[in-house]
């Protein structure tokens, strides 16, 4: 295991148009459907400068949310590699690191941070 990395078991691997995004599977409390979900929720897409509408919304207890294309969900046991100095402000701190999966890395985000760095974008396009 790489120095400053920890094993983190539960992820939900999202898709974000062609792009990829992980959250931990503690943080979500709920899965919605845009058509039942009542709170602004932006999109991942957003962050990638994708105009995708998303067929999932994860929410977190706090109430945050974040609108994905698609998720499956990955209960292996995964190393967590940290996130390097120079992105740790990257959308509004909601970097945790990455994993790696079937020969990919994807990044953890917070989904409380990340859905707070979504808020504005997604108040906005109402």
């Amino acid at each position: 295991m790489a120095t400053g990395s920890r094993s983190i078991t539960g992820m939900l691997l999202c898709r974000a148009g062609h792009q990829r995004v992980a959250f931990s599977a503690h943080e979500v409390a709920t899965i919605e459907s845009p058509s039942t979900f009542g709170g602004w929720a932006g999109s991942a897409c957003q962050a990638f400068g994708a105009a995708t509408a998303a067929e999932r919304i994860l929410v977190a207890a706090t109430g945050e949310a974040v609108g994905v294309d698609a998720l499956e969900i990955d209960s292996e046991p995964l190393t967590l590699l940290p996130a390097p100095a120079l992105l740790a402000r990257v959308a509004g701190g909601s970097l945790r690191g990455f994993v790696q999966v079937r020969g990919a890395l994807w990044p953890l985000m917070s989904l409380v941070d990340f859905g707070r760095f979504l808020a504005p974008s997604a108040r906005e396009a109402a």
